[in-house]
C-alpha cells in the first residue's frame, strides 16, 4: 500500500540540486521549490532514498515526512497552488 511522503531538501550546489530534483520528479510532484509530495510503496521509498543519498553531499539536507490518511485530508495552504494529484486506486 502506498503512503504519501513530503520530501523537502536544502542543497547548495546547483548541479546536485538539479539531479535530486530530476530524481524526485520521477516519483512525485513538485508542490513548491525544493518540496515534493510522493505517493510511494515501501520498496519505492527504499529505492528513492538510496538514489537521493547517492547524489547528495555531507552538507546537504533532505527530510522525509510521512503523512497518514487523516493528515492528508487536513492539508491547508494559502496563496497560489492546487491540490496535488492523488494516485488512482480501485476498491474491490
Amino acid at each position: 500500500m502506498s503512503r504519501l511522503w513530503v520530501v523537502a531538501y536544502d542543497i547548495a550546489d546547483n548541479r546536485i540540486r538539479r539531479r535530486v530534483y530530476q530524481t524526485l520528479k520521477n516519483y512525485g510532484e513538485a508542490v513548491q521549490y525544493s518540496i515534493f509530495e510522493c505517493w510511494l510503496q515501501p520498496h519505492q521509498l527504499v529505492l528513492l532514498r538510496q538514489q537521493v543519498q547517492d547524489e547528495i553531499e555531507t552538507a546537504d539536507s533532505v527530510r522525509w515526512y510521512p503523512l497518514c490518511v487523516w493528515c492528508r485530508r487536513d492539508i491547508e495552504w494559502q496563496g497560489v497552488g492546487l491540490h496535488s494529484n492523488d494516485p488512482p486506486f480501485i476498491l474491490l
